[in-house]
């Protein structure tokens, strides 16, 4: 199977599934870019009898998630960008907030709208900053500081500067070390 995914700022996919047949010249001008040592990944491209694309895509965060005794969690609730695993992290976090509430509220109506109250700003937050490169943006404005390349990060970007976008990002999607460390 190839994979596809487009140039930051393309729009996804008019038709978004997972057995849409991908257009072998549209992929040649992504795959001719890289070189692979010691691999011909463009032959074993071309000898692959089907390609498909791989539509990567996300939602605008919705306004709510719980409609009765029914409410999402994980990627129902908040498709977003693949950075760093996080549409899983989310939903593992949802999993747990949602078991607590159930735990703590004596009514299932009031434990999943307290549920959807504590998660859904957050993983809005979390899709919107993706939207932007997430913690990889670090990556974008490094390489536009320093385009011909470099060879020290700190003549690029200071250290406080990534750990403010690292730390800022982990604290929006619920990884900052006191978050994770709570008991």
């Amino acid at each position: 199977m190839c994979i596809k995914t487009g140039r930051d700022g393309d729009p996804p996919p008019a038709r978004q599934d997972w057995s849409r047949p991908a257009d072998r010249a549209e992929l040649r001008r992504y795959v001719d870019r890289f070189r692979v040592p010691d691999v011909d990944h463009i032959a074993l491209i071309e000898a692959t009898a089907e390609c498909f694309e791989f539509p990567m895509c996300d939602r605008n965060p919705l306004p709510q998630w719980t409609h009765g005794r029914v409410t999402l969690l994980g990627d129902a609730a908040h498709p977003m960008y693949p950075m760093g695993s996080n549409g899983a992290g989310q939903a593992v976090l949802d999993a747990e907030s949602l078991a607590r509430h159930l735990v703590e509220q004596p009514d299932p109506d009031q434990a999943l709208r307290a549920y959807q109250e504590e998660r859904l700003p957050a993983t809005s937050e979390v899709v919107l900053r993706n939207r932007v490169g997430g913690p990889e943006s670090v990556i974008d404005e490094v390489e536009r500081r320093a385009p011909e390349g470099f060879d020290r990060l700190d003549d690029v970007i200071d250290a406080a500067e990534l750990d403010a976008v690292l730390t800022g990002y982990a604290a929006a999607s619920g990884a900052s070390r006191e978050q994770v460390n709570r008991p």
